[in-house]
């Protein structure tokens, strides 16, 4: 008997061995076989009926591990089950698959000795049931036997049981050993594959450069609006930035765009909604370019007798063309501009041409071109809880979700996300349609524009401490099951008289608490997105550098993408 089969073999013999055991052990009588073995049967008796569990339970994790159909579609599998789907030879090839070829040849190695020890016993075992000329050491024969309709008994003749007290106590501990072996394969094979899981793929690696250059513009964006902030009217201004996760199709969509686009939304007289929409060009274009032109027609020269011709190399500086100016217009007061698009009900067109300026830009009116007001993600969970109508869809909220955590990483450490988001910064925008106001699912932020902080920050926050990154993390993961609930966290707390949570820690044990309670609500990838963001809690330093990038949006912004996009 050779393969991944062995398993099953082995898993199936074990409780007839250990009966047979049992039964010459019983037979011979207690003093007997303790005269005999010195208690090494006592032992090997004990050894084994532990082992058979753990061999159990290591093969069902592996199966389970690696998604064999047949162990998946059973909630409880017996051990009998159990040896049967490991005697399947398709069985074998999702375990290879899922080892790879280097431990899948270790693993069966340590079958085989496993195979063997046992073969040891029950060669001396000669009252097991065997079939007609069938070798004394068959374990799939032994089986077959036992499963037999007419086998009346299990085991037959004089109970015997063949083995000298030295290889007796050598077999006890050579089973333990390879008992560990496997078992510590198992195991170590599980969290290399739960490691891997986790760690960045090239997507990931690739989604966070995408993100590290709309934070830039970000950056630059904040910058150049409080240059052009100047106004008669107002003596503070704020700006609704909208929250996108701006992740590339599956068409293939390029990442790199020749802009960023920002869609904004400014407050003008009687609480209405301004649309402005920016085009993103942070960095100036070089003012030349090198042009590198190779030339054949240059005199011959002699080379060792002969006469060659070399080729000449010219390298010129052409100019750029500039953007085009013609109907662009500097920005000195967005204010202006903006209730200037009001009046004239068109959307605000802007192109950000360099590091702060922004520059108007005549484009096609698009509609609607503004809103009637917002509304809070806190307001709007506290309606929704008694109106069902008014609730969001799965898809909508998985893509709000997304929408949320995507936004995170682009703007965070930037002033447009100083500090941790919660239900009641996020705005969502109100429209009239008909006599009717309906409430869109597109998440904004407000900010309050400040630029008397550009000349020590520059447009972006202070470097995240763990401190910061935590609270981050965790107001993230509340406002995650606070979307996909359709509740808020103290209603949640209410519920279960936990009282309001206030604290770091109160909302951290809610926040974890509401997790264990919902694993069976939610989706698994939306248990891991909220998980992975408690995880990042619990660790013990949190730096917001870009291997931490590179495993948010791995672990949180993928399982979210994977549902909707």
């Amino acid at each position: 008997m050779s393969g991944f089969e062995i398993a099953g073999i082995v898993l199936g013999v074990m409780p007839i061995v250990i009966n047979a055991l049992s039964a010459y052990q019983a037979g011979r009588g207690p003093l007997a076989t303790l005269r005999k073995s010195r208690g090494l049967l006592d032992v090997l008796i004990h050894k084994l009926t532990i082992q058979q569990g753990d061999f159990y339970f290591d093969m069902l994790e592996l199966l389970r591990e690696a998604r064999v159909p047949e162990i998946l579609a059973e909630t409880d599998p017996t051990l009998e089950r159990c040896a049967e789907i490991l005697q399947v030879v398709k069985t074998g090839d999702e375990v290879e698959r899922y080892l790879g070829p280097q431990l899948f040849g270790s693993f069966l190695g340590m079958l085989r000795f496993y195979e063997t020890y046992l073969k040891q016993i029950t060669s001396k075992l000669s009252h097991i049931v065997r079939p007609r000329n069938a070798a004394k050491d068959d374990l799939a024969a032994v089986i077959r036997a036992s499963r037999c309709p007419d086998s009346s008994l299990i085991f037959k003749g004089k109970l015997r049981f063949a083995m000298d007290r030295e290889s007796l106590a050598a077999l006890v501990n050579d089973l333990e050993a390879e008992r560990h072996s496997l078992g510590r394969l198992v195991r170590r094979v599980k969290t290399k594959r739960e490691w891997e899981a986790s760690e960045p793929t090239r997507s990931s690696k690739t989604l966070t450069l995408a993100f590290s250059r709309v934070r830039e513009s970000a950056s630059s964006l904040y910058r150049a609006v409080c240059e052009c902030w100047a106004c008669d009217r107002h003596q503070l201004h704020t700006l609704m930035i909208r929250l996108e996760h701006r992740i590339p199709g599956r068409e293939g969509q390029a990442a790199r765009s020749s802009a960023v686009a920002f869609r904004l939304l400014f407050p003008v007289e009687g609480a209405v909604l301004q649309r402005i929409e920016i085009a993103a060009r942070c960095s100036d274009p070089p003012t030349k370019k090198t042009a590198v032109r190779f030339q054949n027609n240059t005199p011959s020269v002699a080379v060792d007798g002969a006469r060659l011709k070399v080729p000449s190399i010219t390298v010129t500086e052409i100019p750029n063309v500039p953007y085009p100016t013609a109907t662009r217009v500097r920005i000195r007061s967005i204010c202006g501009v903006a209730r200037e698009a009001q009046e004239r009900q068109r959307v605000l067109s802007l192109e950000l041409t360099s590091y702060t300026t922004l520059e108007a830009a005549d484009k096609d009116d698009k509609s609607p071109h503004s809103y009637d007001k917002s509304i809070s993600l806190a307001d709007y969970l506290r309606d929704a809880a008694s109106d069902a109508d008014a609730r969001m869809s799965p898809i909508e909220q998985t893509l709000l979700a997304l929408n949320v955590v995507s936004s995170v990483l682009q703007l965070r450490p930037t002033m447009w996300c100083s500090e941790p988001w919660n239900s009641a910064t996020i705005k969502f925008p109100v429209q009239a349609v008909g006599g009717a106001r309906a409430t869109l699912y597109t998440p904004y932020v407000e900010k309050t524009i400040e630029p008397t902080i550009l000349g020590t920050q520059e447009g972006a926050s202070p470097d995240l401490t763990t401190e910061t990154a935590k609270s981050t993390m965790l107001e993230l993961a509340i406002l995650l099951l606070e979307i996909l609930h359709h509740k808020s966290i103290a209603a949640w707390a209410a519920r279960y008289d936990r009282g309001d949570p206030r604290t770091y820690q109160e909302r951290m044990g809610a926040a974890t608490r509401w997790l264990e309670l919902s694993t069976s609500v939610l989706l698994p990838p939306h248990v891991k997105a909220v998980e992975e963001c408690l995880v990042l809690c619990a660790r013990s330093k949190l730096l917001w550098d870009d291997y931490f990038q590179r495993l948010y949006c791995e672990n949180i912004i993928k399982p979210l993408q994977e549902l909707v996009l």
